[in-house]
């Protein structure tokens, strides 16, 4: 009796483990993945250090630039500008992303400069550091006027904030953004304490690098004004801002630069002063 039991226990409780079996439709597929993106390369004629990326490729959704050996170092933008200051070959790869979900395909080219980037004196650079002897430098600091600090959805909007006249923290009014012609250095000097944007926007002890630099990209800007590119891990001013600034406005006692999110989807404008 305790084996016809046992017979019949197996019988009933096999559907509950038929039931639980995966269902698999054989006929769901994912589509091939796309070719490798087009992209063109072009070194600039009025600066061969300088070299402008664009994506050819249509029906992508997203785009990925890895630059290594270049400022910046990467780029999520259809068409961006890059510095390479070093001469040598470098390698540029993107990878894109289909729409329709069918995956991410890659092309890769290689790019050479041919010399080592050259900082001339021109008058922004004079402005920006104060001359181009190797012991000029110059400092800037936010301004205590309104609109110091303006953040929108595209560059020069500020829907999103703006700041109001002495509206920033202590914290802010006494860093200084220094700008060295001798090796294209680039000091920033925070007392000990930086604004955190993901802390509640409380200051925090922050060290800054000693060894980073800038440059200056003529016609590199969003809207082809001149932009200054600081190595990467750099910023001015607020920390959530990326490491490329579009310069505004810029003379003997004022600098106004964009600067789009470390992340992307918005933008900063600020507003400094000739310390």
């Amino acid at each position: 009796m305790k084996i016809i039991r046992s017979i019949l226990f197996l019988l009933l409780a096999a559907p509950a483990f038929w039931a639980c079996e995966p269902y698999i439709d054989d006929d769901i597929s994912l589509g091939p993945l796309p070719s490798p993106p087009a992209f063109s390369v072009e070194i600039l004629a009025e600066d061969s250090n300088i070299v402008v990326v664009k994506n050819l490729s249509e029906g992508f959704f997203s785009q990925y630039w890895s630059l290594p050996g270049g400022m910046p170092n990467r780029s999520t933008k259809a068409i961006d500008t890059v510095l390479y200051r070093k001469a040598g070959e470098y390698t540029i790869t993107l990878y894109v992303a289909q729409t329709g979900g069918a995956g991410t395909s890659s092309a890769s080219r290689t790019v050479k400069i041919e010399n080592d980037a050259v900082v001339p004196c021109t008058d922004e650079i004079v402005l920006l550091m104060g001359g181009c002897e190797d012991n000029n430098f110059k400092c800037w600091t936010f301004s205590k006027a309104a609109g110091a600090v303006t953040v929108g959805p595209t560059p020069g909007s500020d829907e999103w904030f703006r700041s109001t006249a002495n509206g920033l923290q202590n914290e802010q009014y006494d860093d200084s953004l220094c700008f060295y012609f001798n090796g294209n250095r680039f000091l920033y000097i925070n007392n000990g304490l930086t604004v955190a944007p993901w802390n509640g926007y409380t200051p925090v002890p922050y060290t800054p690098p000693i060894d980073h630099t800038w440059t200056l990209a003529p016609g590199g800007g969003e809207n082809g004004e001149t932009r200054i590119i600081l190595t990467e891990g750099s910023f001015m001013g607020v920390w959530d801002a990326s490491n490329i600034y579009d310069i505004v406005t810029l003379t003997e006692t004022q600098l106004v630069v964009r600067s789009p999110f470390l992340g992307g989807g918005g933008w900063f404008e600020l507003y400094f002063e000739a310390r």
